[in-house]
């Protein structure tokens, strides 16, 4: 059986809400059952056989018999974050003529870059 050290497991369900009204469990719920285990309520995962292999006990701390359960409960669920996308084009002064480069600099002023627009599907006419 491994166990988390509780300031861990209580700074992780402070932050997640847990100790409130969820569980980790039901959090990863769909995880877990890709794997093959069942999660029966907020505080016990059951294993293939049927048995109890991972659980929250009544004061708050996470039991787990199954590494594979650990590994699932412990992962960070990271945003996808959508840079845009740039392209390097020629740098225009106020009345659209091209800049051009000063030598005695280390930056390139003639050239700057430029967020390309989302290409949206034209609208279909009925």
């Amino acid at each position: 059986m491994i166990n988390l050290k509780r300031e861990q497991v209580i700074q992780t369900t402070e932050k997640k809400g847990y100790l409130n009204n969820m569980s980790i469990f039901t959090d990863k719920k769909s995880s877990l059952e890709a794997k093959g285990f069942v999660v029966q309520d907020d505080n016990t995962v059951l294993g293939l056989n049927g048995q109890p292999e991972a659980g929250m006990d009544a004061y708050g701390q996470l039991w787990f018999k199954d590494e594979a359960i650990e590994a699932i409960c412990n992962t960070v669920d990271v945003p996808v974050v959508e840079v845009p996308e740039e392209e390097l084009v020629r740098a225009r002064n106020k009345n659209g003529h091209f800049i051009k480069d000063d030598p005695e600099t280390e930056v390139n002023e003639a050239w700057t870059t430029k967020v390309l627009k989302k290409i949206k599907p034209k609208k279909r006419k009925k």
